[in-house]
């Protein structure tokens, strides 16, 4: 598979998981949602090194005359905005990765509930 194909599939999981947890849908319980934001942190963490190897990608053709401007311009405008964008977009996963550790970790301490009038059956715990 190429990067591009893996980057397609990527996006389509996520709105795929969008709409499974729209209103609550297919989750279960609290650890599925633990379960998602690790997921999502192990996501967000190699996003960062993935900007940077993007815009490294760009540079090296920039330098190497392999890019041109679409417009006909010097495109060294057009690729310094594009690396400052996926130097921003590299500090934002890792601020969305941190946000997400937090949350996991608050999540830790959340279980499902026992049904009501668990507590009183001859069985219960």
């Amino acid at each position: 598979m190429t990067p591009r194909e893996i980057a397609n599939q990527a996006a389509h999981a996520i709105a795929v998981l969008n709409e499974l947890t729209n209103g609550g849908g297919e989750l279960s319980n609290s650890t599925d949602v633990r379960s998602i934001v690790r997921s999502l942190e192990l996501i967000g963490q190699g996003l960062p090194q993935l900007c940077e190897q993007l815009a490294r990608f760009l540079v090296i053709q920039h330098e190497d005359g392999q890019l041109t401007n679409a417009d006909g311009l010097d495109p060294d405008d057009s690729v310094t905005e594009v690396i400052e964008a996926l130097s921003a977009a590299g500090q934002a996963a890792d601020m969305m990765t941190a946000a997400l550790t937090e949350a996991r970790a608050a999540s830790q301490v959340l279980s499902p509930a026992r049904p009501r009038g668990w507590e009183s059956r001859p069985d219960a715990d």
